[in-house]
């Protein structure tokens, strides 16, 4: 069980081990358009279209950004690498 509770918080930890709350977001409103989905397609509910257009780019940001995060160097790193360089 442990390790199962280490995997989620390195999910949402960023690249230095501190929980990111752009991560959080973006989970919970996962779990807002899964509710939806599902209250949809079970329940017959009616979810207004801009709402659910409007969580989904929060979703579509906030993981986009978190990905880029993860590939981009950081700018001191940048900084180093150059002075280096030279």
């Amino acid at each position: 069980m442990q390790k199962i509770i280490d995997y989620f918080k390195g999910i949402m930890a960023d690249s230095e081990g501190a929980p990111s709350s752009k991560r959080f977001v973006s989970l919970g409103f996962a779990v807002l358009i899964v509710v939806a989905f599902i209250g949809n397609l079970v329940w017959n509910w009616t979810i207004d279209d801009n709402l659910l257009d409007a969580a989904m780019m929060i979703v579509i940001f906030g993981l986009g950004i978190t990905g880029v995060e993860k590939f981009a160097p950081k700018l001191k790193e940048m900084t180093t690498n150059n002075d280096i360089a030279k």
